[in-house]
This record gives C-alpha cells, structure tokens and sequence, in this order.
C-alpha cells in the first residue's frame, strides 16, 4: 500500500517537473554589456585609486552596478543592456562627477576626470628618524590611519604598507589626525588642520629635520601639493628625548602655562604609547652650587609629573621623575668656565627616557577612531595591566 502511495505521488510530479524544465528554458537570459574605464585627476592626469564608480539605468534611478577604482584609476563591471547609463564618480575631497552615454555593441567605456575640491594633497615618505631622513633607510610595512575629526570618521586604514610612502587628500574645513605605527618603533601621531579655526594650513607632529614640508600651491592656493615626511623613533630602553619649551621661573618649579601645553602634548604621546615606561629627568646648568641644583631640578621633574598624573590622567605607574642637577651636562659649559647663554640654555633642559617596554603594543589592535573617540582607553589599557600583573603575581 505504501509503495503503491509513493509511486502515484512519484507519478503525478513529473509532469510539473517537466513542465518546469521547459518552462525554464523557454526563459531567455538578459543580455549583459561590460562598463569600464578610468577615473583620474583632471588637472594632473594622475589616476585616481578608490573611486567609487556606480552604473545608473536609463531612467538615472536605480543603480545597476558599483565598484570601486583600483590602484590604476581603472574600474570594470557588468551590467544589463539598456539604452543608455548615467556612469558616476565619487571620491572625498574631489567633486562628483558623471557622464550619460550609450552602448557600443561589445562594452562601453567611461573614463571621468575629477576636479578636486579646494584643499591639499600630502605625498608622505615614512623614515627612521635614526638616520636623518637617509632615503635608503626609509621604513615598510608601517600601518597607517588618517581620521577626520570634523566629520568623525576614519578616512583611510592601511594595515602594513608595502612601500614608505603615502599620498592622501586633506580636504579644506577639516581636522585630521594621522598615526603612523610599526613593531619595534614608537607610534607616531600627525594633526593636519585645513582652514579650521583661523589655521589655513597647519601641520603639528611632522618630523623635525628640515624641510619638514615642500609646498606647491595653485588656484589662488586653494589647492596645493604638498611633500612631507614622517620619522618614527625606535622603543629602546634608555633612549632618551629632549622635551623643549619647559622653562621655569627663576629659582622655582611651578609649570608655567607654555610649559603646561608641551606637557598637554607628552601626555598625549604617553597615551598613544601605553607600552613603554618612562622617567622625567630634569637638568640645569653649572651655576649654583651642586647640591642646591640637584635639588631644585628634582622638585622641577616632581612638578612636571605631578601636572601630568593630576591633570592629564597618565597613571603614575607608567612615570617616574628625577632631578639630575648639573651632573650630565651637554657641553664645555662646567664650573668656572665662561660661556654664553645659549650653552648654558642647553644643559637646562627636560628629557624623557625611556625605562620600560612591554612585549605588545596595548593599541596595536585598537582603529585610530577607537583611540579618539574611547575617552577612557588609557585608563582601561592601564586597569587591564594591572589586573594581568595581579594575575601573575598569584601564580608565582
């Protein structure tokens, strides 16, 4: 009974198997044409990576198709046939731009130049600060970030850079932040301020030898062109940094509001680096008798890192402080010589020494907008540390 049941069912369902099949290929397929060409930039000609190029209908509504530029400006998507397209162009800091055409039997090819809109295009050369800019010994394989913080977002995300070097297009009414970040070297943050709160250009963060920046400018400099570079500074312990612009009143050790802003950026420099350890050492020339010098510049690096324990968040653990008086002087300029101010300004001085470093990078797998936008990720980088350090003293 059973089977007798199955076979009918069995049976009767040919016939709509059949049905379907030549239902099936009675359907004919769309015909399908391929869209390509190039997007570049207009005045220079050079290709443009990253467009987003998208395909419209006849009718310009409905999007058909849509990919992006590869690192040639070249771009290629099949579509349905249709009479004609509306083929789109869009990239940040260029303006729109698009072309209604019609179909050649084969394909169809739309190439679109892109005006930029007014602002600065940065060509950036990564180096090893070490070498002063030698160009064989610029550095790959650097992960590279750019946010906007006008609009608050992340704007360009390379995670290991095959060459060392970069371009990107700094839009006009925009604040940008850059971080630059490889194994072994310390991470590296840019600000790029373009026509934002009075700064038509300015750049605080580039590298320090000269010239940071070479400048092109056109239309009534509203467009420009610019050629950077950007030193990373390896993580060895004991490597020492000379902070500038931390002066004193004389014979006193209160932070002085100049001093308060190049202490406002340390802070932000310890925070982008959470994995090392460092030590404030401050130093004053020969004048003065030993003792009184050593300590005076002790009470000056306890102030110096009190601002930041107090008023920037640093943890404590990650800073200690040290006055060395006049016991590492940079030049000739000792007891009873006769020297110039400008040597004497060079032995007081504030420096950062580097006295720990941590196996990981804490932020290495944490996006620049995470860095930015987490107002607490320092400290819960910190509470997580200690937890970690509490888990292994146990286990000892």
């Amino acid at each position: 009974m059973r089977t007798t049941i199955y076979l009918t069912t069995l049976l009767l369902g040919i016939p709509i198997f059949l049905s379907a099949q030549i239902s099936m290929k009675n359907v004919k397929a769309p015909e399908t044409i391929t869209v390509s060409g190039k997007v570049y930039d207009q005045v220079s000609g050079a290709p443009l990576n990253q467009a987003l190029v998208t395909v419209f209908d006849d009718m310009m509504i409905a999007s058909l198709a849509q990919t992006e530029t590869d690192a040639d400006g070249s771009y290629s998507m099949t579509v349905p046939k249709v009479p004609r397209y509306q083929v789109l162009a869009e990239k940040p800091t260029y303006f729109n731009q698009e072309v209604v055409v019609t179909h050649l039997e084969g394909g169809l090819n739309a190439d679109l130049g892109m005006g930029r809109k007014p602002g600065y295009v940065f060509d950036i050369t990564i180096f090893d600060k070490a070498f002063e800019h030698n160009p064989i010994n610029t550095l790959r394989d650097c992960k590279i970030e750019i946010y906007n913080n006008t609009t608050q977002q992340q704007e360009l995300t390379i995670e290991r850079l095959p060459k060392s070097a970069f371009n990107f297009s700094f839009a006009e009414g925009n604040h940008y932040t850059l971080l630059v970040r490889k194994p072994g070297y310390l991470n590296r943050r840019v600000e790029v301020y373009v026509n934002v709160n009075g700064c038509i250009l300015c750049v605080d963060g580039m590298g320090i030898k000269e010239p940071d920046v070479v400048q092109i400018m056109t239309h009534e400099n509203e467009i420009g062109h610019f050629l950077g570079t950007v030193d990373l500074d390896s993580i060895q312990v004991g490597k020492r940094f000379q902070l500038n612009n931390i002066y004193y009143d004389f014979d006193k050790w209160a932070i002085r509001p100049e001093a308060a802003n190049t202490l406002d950026k340390l802070a932000v420099f310890l925070k982008d680096n959470p994995g090392i350890t460092v030590e404030l050492g401050s130093h004053t020339d020969a004048r003065g008798g030993d003792d009184y010098n050593l300590s005076l510049s002790d009470k000056r690096a306890k102030s110096a890192v009190d601002y930041l324990v107090t008023s920037q968040s640093i943890d404590f653990d990650k800073i200690t402080f040290k006055g060395y008086g006049e016991t590492q002087l940079v030049n000739r300029c000792d007891d009873g010589l006769t020297c110039s101010e400008n040597e004497h300004q060079m032995n007081r001085r504030t420096e950062i020494k580097i006295t720990g470093i941590l196996d990981e990078d804490p932020l290495w797998r944490k996006s620049l907008k995470e860095i930015i936008e987490d107002k607490n990720l320092y400290k819960k980088i910190i509470e997580q540390e200690k937890r970690q350090k509490a888990l292994t003293n146990q286990s000892k």
